[in-house]
């Protein structure tokens, strides 16, 4: 109970700060590529006894974007976790990353084979501590607060980001995805 007090508490103050913009905010460019594989190899580490199987399809070699790689590895953590925690019964989670169609965005998707999401509640899942009111084959960890982080912070970097969900009984599951500008040097400000 205290752990979860502390993250509890621990998530408050994260999201405050981002959303008084008070959060630090420290871009610098750096791969995205490489930081969903070490992401994932962490998450892998801890899950796999579990009987979890994370898999990462990239298609488009090594990306740098221009970011803030603290709270860009936040939104990755807390989107697996999220998937973890509401995966099917297969417990499988695909990481995609892939070009947009005009190659100046990467794109980031997060999908897992649970029961979905009503298209009526889609648009609350931003709100914090809102879940959606479904009975789960396994507990849930965590604060309620993840993708409320998730959002300010991909809001603080002007990111496009969504969830696409289908409860239809042939095709479970749910996609978090957002989208980063791919890094050039002409973004990074003069002295």
């Amino acid at each position: 109970e205290s752990a979860r007090l502390s993250s509890l508490v621990n998530d408050l103050l994260d999201l405050s700060k981002l959303q008084s913009g008070t959060a630090p905010y420290c871009p610098a460019p750096f791969s995205i590529t490489a930081c969903i594989r070490q992401i994932i190899e962490r998450c892998s580490r801890m899950t796999q006894t579990d009987g979890y199987h994370i898999d990462f399809i990239c298609d488009c070699g090594e990306v740098m974007v221009y970011a803030d790689p603290t709270r860009i590895e936040q939104v990755i953590y807390n989107l697996l976790g999220n998937a973890i925690n509401y995966t099917g019964a297969d417990k499988r989670i695909l990481v995609r990353e892939s070009f947009c169609a005009n190659h100046t965005r990467v794109h980031i998707d997060v999908i897992d084979t649970g029961s979905g999401i009503a298209p009526e509640n889609l648009t609350h899942i931003w709100d914090r501590y809102y879940k959606e009111n479904k009975t789960h084959k396994r507990s849930a960890v965590g604060t309620g607060l993840g993708l409320s982080i998730v959002k300010q912070i991909l809001e603080q970097h002007n990111a496009h980001y969504g969830v696409l969900s289908d409860e239809s009984p042939q095709h479970h599951g749910s996609c978090f995805w957002f989208e980063l500008n791919i890094y050039s040097d002409t973004q990074i400000p003069a002295p």
